[in-house]
This record gives structure tokens, sequence and C-alpha cells, in this order.
């Protein structure tokens, strides 16, 4: 193993959904589940570059027949924007003993364009560490998909039986191992860093 590559959401952020929006569309009224279920329909089409964050809620409140001003509707877009800004600090400080040890860092992310600049502001020292990145929208493909674990692989210059992925997405782990990586789903900072102990004696 000469490679750890990590995901963003949920693994670099300590919110794995956006928790504003929640907390916005109980102030308007909304039931989230439907935006949940929105989410599953759309979301990959957001991360992949092929629709924008406005037109992604458009759908989802199309489908429901929902009806908002514009002043809730940009609200909304701004919650979700800032759900993703919980940063991590132990994964931080993780991925800078892994890169003291001699790992090479990666990160692979299903990440829309739109945000892609707030994530490279707010999450700067953690992309220092990488040596490749790769994030979805800017290249239009997604996780689980193959080719976009090949694309790392090629950047960072390894094989893929030398990389290990966190993901905290099990699908996303499914796809790199798929692509011959070794992988681990991250659940908890504890969780994932005794499972990568145990990786290395294995």
């Amino acid at each position: 193993m000469k490679a750890i590559v990590f995901d963003f959401g949920g693994v670099m952020t300590t919110s794995t959904m956006p928790q504003r929006v929640m907390a916005k569309c109980e102030e308007l009224n909304i039931d989230f589940e439907l935006i949940r279920l929105g989410f599953l329909k759309y979301r990959l089409q957001y991360d992949g570059g092929f629709i924008s964050l406005k037109e992604m809620y458009e759908k989802i409140f199309a489908d429901n027949s929902i009806a908002l001003s514009e002043e809730s509707f940009s609200a909304i877009l701004e919650a979700d924007r800032a759900s993703w800004l919980y940063r991590n600090e132990r994964t931080l400080e993780w991925m800078k003993s892994l890169k003291g040890e001699g790992y090479k860092i990666g990160i692979l992310t299903n990440m829309a364009p739109d945000f892609a600049p707030l994530f490279k502001e707010h999450f700067a020292d953690f992309i220092a560490l990488a040596d490749a990145m790769v994030i979805s929208g800017e290249e239009h493909m997604y996780k689980p998909n193959r080719e976009i674990y090949d694309l790392l692989c090629e950047r960072i210059g390894l094989e893929a039986g030398e990389l290990l992925f966190i993901d905290d997405v099990l699908t996303n782990i499914v796809g790199a191992r798929r692509a011959g990586w070794k992988g681990i789903r991250f659940i908890s900072n504890e969780q994932v860093e005794c499972d990568f102990r145990h990786e290395l004696w294995k």
C-alpha cells in the first residue's frame, strides 16, 4: 500500500447530509424526506457537473409541486452550500500523520463544479497534502463508476492495488474494490484508523 485516498463529504467533513437544508425545510414547512429522495434521483447529475445546484432543486421542487418565493429558494441553495463546510479536524491530522509516514495522499470526491471553489478555499490545508486530486464535476464523471478511480490512479502514478480508499458511502467503496483498490468505509475517525491498522497486518 503506497497511497491513501480520501473522500470529501462525511470524511473531511463532520456532516454527511445538508443539515442546514433540513433546518430551512422545517422553517418553510417542507417535508425534508421529499428533498432526500430528490437527492437520490438527481444528486449524481449535480455532482457530475451535468446540472447546477439551482437546476437540481428546481427539479426536486417541480417533482413535488413545491412553490417557493425567490428569497426562500435562494436561502435553500445557500443552506446546501454551507452544510458541507463543517471540517473534520481529526481527519486532517491523520492525513498529516500518514503523509509523514511516507504515504502518498489522494482526494477523490463526488463534487459539483460550482461547489469546488468553496472546497478549495475552506479546505486548502487538506488539499495541500494531496499528491493527486479528482473532483467529479470537473471531469464529468462520478463514483462509483470505474473511470473516475482509474483517473486518480493515473494522476497519482500508482497501480490500483497500491491504493486504499476511504469513503463513507458503501457503494463507493465497492466501486473502488472493483477497480482493484483496497477500501475502508468511514463511519468514525476511531473506527477507520483502527481498521487501517488491521489492514496493514493482513
